[in-house]
């Protein structure tokens, strides 16, 4: 498989709880469905570090598949915090320029800013740290 391909891939894998909280974010809330992607992004994570340590991970972006559940562990520590602040569940605001949506912008900025930054830096690490050896 052609390298970049396979690193596009990883790439999409590791946005699965950002798409997930830009799309049907409820899903991120409900106690079930939390579980199911929370076994998910658990799974993702082991294949991305025993990946690492093979020579596949040498040269791809397998640090994307750690990502999910790092930015899921996000996602509910700003929704936290966003609940005791605000005493609701944000809200999408995309394309919604309605007043008194302050919070709920300020909650979208700084996550999917934060989740999208924390994808590269994990893409960038793994691979210095294979670089490294490590």
């Amino acid at each position: 498989m052609d390298t970049g391909l396979y690193d596009f891939y990883l790439i999409i894998i590791g946005w699965f709880v950002i798409c997930i909280a830009l799309f049907k974010r409820e899903l991120l809330v409900q106690k079930e469905s939390f579980e199911i992607i929370l076994i998910i992004c658990i799974l993702l994570f082991l294949v991305g570090l025993v990946l690492h340590f093979t020579r596949i991970g040498r040269t791809s972006a397998l640090g994307a598949l750690l990502t999910p559940l790092l930015t899921l562990a996000q996602y509910r520590l700003f929704r936290r915090i966003f609940v005791k602040r605000v005493n609701r569940e944000p809200k999408d605001t995309f394309h919604d320029w309605r007043g008194g949506l302050f919070w709920d912008r300020l909650f979208n900025i700084l996550y999917f800013t934060s989740a999208s930054l924390l994808l590269m830096i994990m893409i960038f690490a793994s691979q210095k740290f294979a670089d490294a050896g490590w």
